[in-house]
């Protein structure tokens, strides 16, 4: 009887061994699968033709708004002003007004750059390789 109980503690132990190596070979298993995922959300490419088309029709828009010549522009604009300054005073009037039909002009264009600048930074914020 002493030799039987010697036998089954020893299966006992064999079958515990066997089921501890088991559960390591399972737990290398995961580990492998999981880093086998990591790597290959590394070498996964992003698409980034949606965003590069924009940037090169925002840099178009920018070159387009930089290479404007407003020489011509403010020539016209003062003569004009010339014109309706000796206008009034010929002619009286009762609303103070201030005429400086420049700024109007300037600002439209400051505006037409602040639109493709906020443009610009909604394309990089959108990028996840800008950072």
């Amino acid at each position: 009887m002493g030799k039987l109980k010697d036998q089954l503690a020893g299966i006992a132990a064999l079958i515990a061994a066997i089921v501890a190596i088991g559960g390591g070979f399972i737990k290398y298993g995961e580990i492998v699968t999981k880093l086998d995922a990591i790597e290959a959300q590394e070498h996964s490419t992003v698409d980034t033709s949606g965003i590069e088309s924009a940037i090169a029709v925002l840099e178009e828009k920018v070159s387009k708004l930089e290479n404007v010549d407003t020489s011509h522009t403010h020539e016209f604009v003062e003569h004009k002003h010339d014109l309706v300054e000796h206008k009034h005073d010929l002619v009286e009037h009762d609303h103070p007004v201030e005429h400086s039909h420049t700024k109007p002009l300037v600002n439209a264009k400051e505006i037409e750059l602040l639109k493709v600048q906020i443009e610009e930074i909604k394309v990089s914020t959108k990028n996840p390789l800008s950072n």
